[in-house]
């Protein structure tokens, strides 16, 4: 089995990264050898879709030739085969190196706010005062992340501040928040989290909805926060709406499943940006009552999940037809800015 994991890595992680692309491998013939053939497949297939998707960047107009690439992707994360395979590790570190360059080179301008899809439910919202994380995490196992940590270093060193909604690990990772609390950057939570003196957090949370100015350490910037005290199953899940220096205000669901609950709840105000997890059913109630100017999907392929929950983009095309809210729905790595017109 070594041998076999030697070959594949010798077959498909020099094929990666080439001048910042993904280079297709040369290997022409594949007999007896279908784990290389599966991993390079593979390889070929995320370059080819990364492509497209280039092509047709996201949007509430969603061509056809998008929706094909983002269901290739699909694809891929739920054959069981790739799981942790160098071809899936060379494409989640690249796509976060690109995430690393474009933070630092290719900033916001005005009243824009630059949107990351991170994997799973992470996002990072970007404007030309502030740069926040929510749900930012490596991804896999913590003896075998996804991202590697001198990558996720990078990506912290340009944040400002992290926010995490509930404790489970396809949200939140020790390791990220222990980088913030380093680089002493805020890192806020619900009660009942970990149990780590040497990670530093600020709990804010409620019996009902809490309104709080989170001032960032370092900048003259205050942040408007109100926390609605959500909860997934017996699990505390904070629901953010974060009021940007920029002036769009912003809600990131994280787990929250009581859905008739929040979308019944008045006081919220007005949500220009809706972050929901894609298996929220109904979702068209849930947005009838926020009322959000426009949705962006997460959770898609959590590739700890079973495949029947990792979820997919082409279940999230049918979950989300009904609602009466633009939408978008985003790639891991890709990016998508927004201009505040208030």
């Amino acid at each position: 089995m070594k041998k076999i994991q030697l070959l594949i890595m010798r077959c498909v992680i020099p094929c990666f990264l080439c001048c910042g692309q993904i280079i297709a491998q040369e290997k022409l013939h594949y007999w007896n050898d279908s784990e290389a053939y599966l991993q390079n497949q593979a390889s070929f297939i995320y370059e080819e879709a990364y492509k497209v998707l280039a092509a047709y960047p996201p949007g509430t107009i969603l061509h056809s030739e998008r929706r094909l690439a983002l269901a290739s992707l699909d694809a891929l994360m739920h054959d069981t085969r790739l799981d942790n395979g160098p071809a899936f590790m060379a494409y989640m570190n690249k796509i976060y190196n690109d995430i690393a360059i474009n933070l630092r080179n290719n900033k916001p301008t005005g009243r824009e706010i630059r949107i990351f899809r991170l994997y799973d439910h992470g996002f990072i919202l970007q404007t030309p005062s502030v740069t926040i994380a929510i749900d930012m995490i490596r991804g896999g196992r913590a003896d075998n992340p996804f991202v590697n940590e001198s990558l996720m270093q990078s990506i912290v060193e340009q944040c400002d501040i992290l926010f995490i909604t509930h404790t489970h690990g396809d949200h939140a990772d020790p390791v990220v928040a222990r980088m913030f609390g380093e680089q002493h950057k805020q890192v806020i939570v619900p009660e009942d989290f970990w149990k780590n003196p040497d990670i530093p957090l600020h709990v804010v949370r409620g019996n009902e909805i809490v309104r709080e100015t989170i001032v960032l350490q370092g900048k003259n910037i205050s942040l408007p926060v109100q926390v609605y005290p959500g909860k997934q199953g017996n699990i505390l899940n904070n629901v953010y709406i974060i009021t940007l220096p920029e002036g769009q205000t912003i809600m990131h669901t994280g787990d929250q499943d009581f859905v008739e609950d929040l979308a019944a709840k008045t006081g919220i105000g007005k949500i220009d940006i809706l972050f929901v997890q894609c298996w929220m059913l109904p979702m068209e109630q849930f947005v009838a009552g926020v009322n959000p100017a426009l949705i962006i999907t997460g959770h898609e392929n959590e590739m700890l999940h079973t495949i029947d929950h990792r979820e997919s983009y082409w279940l999230t095309f049918r979950r989300i037809s009904d609602v009466k809210a633009p939408y978008i729905i985003m790639a891991w790595g890709e990016s998508y800015v927004s201009r505040f017109i208030p």
